[in-house]
């Protein structure tokens, strides 16, 4: 089978970016290189493409079939308990990144595959995390990125409901903590049933957040304050039209809310100092 013909094949499925990611099956399974894949029709065999590509024609995400994805400045492992990472999240990594003073503690709350504290860890000094979940194959493929990284001995993986009162009251009194990240479920129900195809491969877990979405927040926000270290911040992923509720809850809680927006220029990341 040639690119082109595969191209056309996930082209016929719907596929975004067909040529795109049938360079990167080529790439993956063929062992073709880039410089083979472009400017050239390569051809791999039938019987090694084509599994990977009816997975694909599925709507399977891409990064379950290579079981793998680029965040940040890493790679990480995935799998079907897991989230697969994204670009927008990458803002909240950054911020952690860029104002975590050296040395920090931090935690994480729903991990997934651990991409959010791993990236911070791995782009920081000295710093430390406790990394939380649900679910058990969640938490396996985080640690199994963590050790990839290099990072086992800084990042602390536990399972845990962080709504429950007996983890909340735990992360407190493991605190002060300089920072508390969260990509929390925050699609309302809904919203979810008429996402892209792709979405139902993922845990529906890491993306329903109740009726509006908002969940998690009226919970987290009010327990996690007071586990902060003066200074310390809150960081949350949040929906592209959570603004104004974000900072109204802010408000009630006795704090500011600086909302950060992503590459399309919509709100994606909430970070809640105390006042």
């Amino acid at each position: 089978m040639t690119l082109t013909e595969a191209a056309a094949r996930l082209r016929a499925a719907d596929i975004p970016n067909p040529l795109y990611e049938a360079r990167l099956l080529f790439s993956h399974f063929g062992g073709f290189s880039d410089a083979a894949l472009y400017g050239s029709d390569p051809a791999c065999d039938d019987a090694v493409i084509e599994p990977y590509l009816c997975r694909r024609e599925r709507h399977e995400p891409m990064a379950y079939i290579i079981g793998e994805w680029g965040f940040y400045r890493e790679t990480y492992l995935v799998s079907e308990d897991t989230l697969i990472p994204r670009e927008d999240t990458e803002i909240l990594v950054d911020y952690a990144v860029k104002h975590l003073p050296k040395g920090a503690r931090f935690a994480d709350l729903c991990t997934g595959s651990g991409c959010i504290a791993l990236s911070v860890l791995n782009n920081t000094g000295g710093t430390s995390a406790l990394a939380a979940d649900l679910s058990d194959g969640a938490l396996s493929v985080a640690r199994k990125n963590a050790e990839r990284l290099g990072l086992s001995d800084r990042a602390d993986m536990i399972l845990a409901d962080v709504l429950s009162e007996g983890f909340l009251s735990d992360l407190a009194a493991h605190g002060p903590w300089d920072a508390i990240l969260c990509n929390p479920p925050y699609i309302p129900e809904q919203v979810y049933r008429t996402l892209a195809p792709e979405i139902f491969f993922e845990p529906k877990t890491a993306f329903v957040g109740g009726e509006e979405g908002m969940a998690f927040y009226r919970i987290l926000i009010p327990a996690l304050l007071p586990a902060l270290k003066p200074g310390g911040f809150l960081a949350f992923e949040i929906g592209y039209d959570q603004e104004a509720r974000m900072c109204a809850l802010a408000e009630a809680s006795g704090c500011e809310a600086t909302i950060l927006k992503d590459l399309s220029e919509h709100p994606r990341v909430a970070v809640l100092r105390p006042h």
